[in-house]
């Protein structure tokens, strides 16, 4: 697979980040090797535009929400609980279904993330595809 100029891989990653990876893969007509080229030297990378979320506490669990306050990752308060509940569709979904990693590839590169992103270190990522109203639904 040849590597993109600098310039269109610059103008690929922006638009997955304003636009979404489900909306960007709609405007290359479906095709994820446009997204994959763009992020081939460091595909964690993804991850960056979600490294400002802030924390919401609501009832039993503690939400990391965007700009628009609509949730990316959750988890429940409960010791007992073993994990971080990943938004499917906005973030495991990139690594699923662009670059095709095994699910525990995904839940290593999440883990990792989460660790030095928002020192979150004690559970394991899961990916939840929830309904679209559930992950789209602002929290405060």
């Amino acid at each position: 697979m040849e590597p993109l100029s600098n310039t269109i891989n610059k103008k690929v990653r922006s638009s997955v980040e304003k636009l979404g990876f489900e909306n960007t893969l709609k405007i290359f007509g479906g095709n994820k090797d446009i997204i994959r080229r763009a992020y081939q030297d460091n595909s964690s990378s993804f991850l960056n535009q979600f490294n400002n979320l802030k924390p919401v506490i609501k009832d039993d669990k503690i939400y990391y929400v965007d700009e628009n306050n609509k949730p990316l990752f959750y988890y429940y308060r409960d010791e007992n609980d073993e994990y971080y509940y990943i938004n499917y569709d906005r973030i495991w979904s990139f690594f699923d279904r662009v670059f095709r990693y095994e699910y525990t590839e995904i839940q290593e590169l999440i883990k990792i993330w989460l660790g030095e992103t928002y020192n979150l270190k004690k559970l394991e990522p899961f990916g939840v595809l929830m309904s679209q109203y559930s992950w789209e639904r602002p929290i405060i």
